[in-house]
């Protein structure tokens, strides 16, 4: 290398040193033309020499230009958002940009929340529900939504998610009698033989631990192998802080859809009213209940106005009948009291299982797998068949335990055990002939 080379390595400090004569480096490329010429200026010699040195000098790399710099951060940042966000729907977010004008390279967060929701359970959850569910998750935006139909195994799933991972929507749907009864026996289990409240509304359906179920019938797909027609479980979750009636309307909605991608072929169930899901239904008068299955309850010892009555009475056959009797009014917190007598009406395979816990509980006879009629003072339990499965109806009633002066507890001169079967008997006669049951087993009297 010249003298005249080294210098000019010098001046440049983004020059690469010579590695070997066999194999020389090529130099940098010059930062722009204005630079490649002062360098020329400035080196000893003459311009010919130096333009002999240039033509025998290998060609030079054209410099990048600022849009292909940008061009190069725009491709590397997308790729890594690939990697961070998990959406099913991508592809609209790319519309989401094109809707914003070009403003950014990625739709913004409220943009794909609302893609999300569209396409969230194949487009099924109704207007608001969305909002609703997400705020109980703590108001994250959402980055997954997925929804699988199974049609040989009869299962339809779908989920939510947002950001942070928490799960926003979750339904399992189910039309195989085995996986019905194991998820509705697995739901009781543990539960004292208790089940959840009916859901409001006429929905064929009732609370559980983490959420709500709704069991429609399934005529589409023909009957089971004990000869009985198909029924549909849809179980719906949200996040830990959602109350089940915040689940209602889009449990409702997504029943809807899995009974459509399964086959079913059955009405459509009715959706609560929009605005349903922000506070937890009223009670009623025990005028209200005079001409229902709980009229036993409206014409007994609650008929004052001191007490109110939650009335969850399926309009179709659904799995669970709820009569409830708490005090009016509400507690120190602004809440409705708790109830204090609770009457179920439960139909299906699933309630031998729950009848049998409840008369365990109540330390009654049982015949091996099969509950027998009881009454004790603070339950009563009878049975029946109702379209060819068993039936439980069973009446609960909270005590003082002696120990505190519960005002709402219920006092044996107030309801006697006399009173307790003509109660029970009342509702489970009415339900009985409202569902076309047989077989009504109801306890003596004492």
């Amino acid at each position: 290398m010249s003298e005249e080379e080294q210098r000019r390595g010098e001046r440049e400090p983004g020059a690469i040193p010579e590695q070997s004569e066999a194999t020389p480096e090529p130099e940098r490329a010059p930062e722009s033309r204005g630079e490649a010429a002062s360098g020329t200026e400035s080196a000893t010699g003459s311009e010919s020499e130096s333009a002999a040195s240039e033509s025998k000098a290998e060609p030079k790399a054209e410099p990048e230009t600022e849009d292909e710099r940008r061009e190069r951060w725009r491709l590397a940042r997308e790729a890594d958002d690939r990697r961070r966000r998990r959406t099913r729907i991508a592809a609209w977010c790319g519309v989401g940009v094109l809707l914003l004008g070009g403003a950014g390279w990625i739709a913004e967060p409220f943009v794909q929340d609302r893609l999300i929701t569209s396409d969230a359970c194949d487009g099924a959850l109704p207007d608001g529900t969305m909002d609703t569910l997400r705020a109980g998750a703590g108001e994250a935006y959402l980055t997954e939504s997925e929804a699988e139909s199974d049609d040989d195994l009869g299962r339809y799933t779908c989920k939510v998610v947002n950001e942070e991972g928490t799960r926003v929507l979750s339904v399992h749907a189910w039309t195989r009698r085995d996986d019905i009864d194991r998820r509705l026996i697995r739901e009781v289990t543990g539960r004292s033989g208790v089940p959840g409240e009916a859901l409001s509304g006429g929905l064929p359906g009732f609370r559980t631990s983490v959420g709500v179920a709704l069991l429609p019938e399934c005529p589409g797909r023909g009957k089971d192998a004990a000869g009985q027609q198909r029924q549909l479980l849809v179980e719906v979750r949200g996040a830990l802080q959602v109350k089940w009636y915040q689940l209602a309307r889009a449990g409702a909605a997504v029943a809807n859809k899995a009974s459509e991608k399964l086959g079913c072929d059955t009405d459509p169930l009715p959706l609560p009213a929009k605005g349903s899901e922000k506070h937890e239904p009223e009670a009623v008068s025990a005028a209200r209940a005079a001409d229902t299955a709980c009229a036993a309850l409206a014409q007994g010892p609650f008929r004052s106005g001191d007490w109110s009555f939650d009335l969850r009475i399926p309009k179709r056959s659904g799995p669970v009948t709820t009569c409830l009797v708490r005090p009016s009014g509400r507690d120190g917190n602004g809440r409705a009291h708790a109830p204090v007598v609770r009457l179920y009406g439960v139909y299906g395979q699933w309630s031998q299982e729950m009848m049998l816990e409840a008369a365990n509980r109540s330390g009654a006879p049982t015949a091996g797998t099969v509950p027998r009629k009881w009454l004790t003072d603070e339950r009563a339990g009878a049975t029946a068949r109702c379209g060819g499965r068993p039936a439980g109806f069973l009446l609960g009633v909270d005590r003082p335990d002696g120990e505190s002066d519960e005002p709402q507890a219920v006092s044996t001169e107030r309801l006697s055990r006399e009173r307790m079967r003509a109660i029970l008997a009342s509702f489970a006669k009415k339900e009985s002939a409202r569902r076309d049951c047989t077989e009504l087993r109801l306890p003596a009297a004492d």
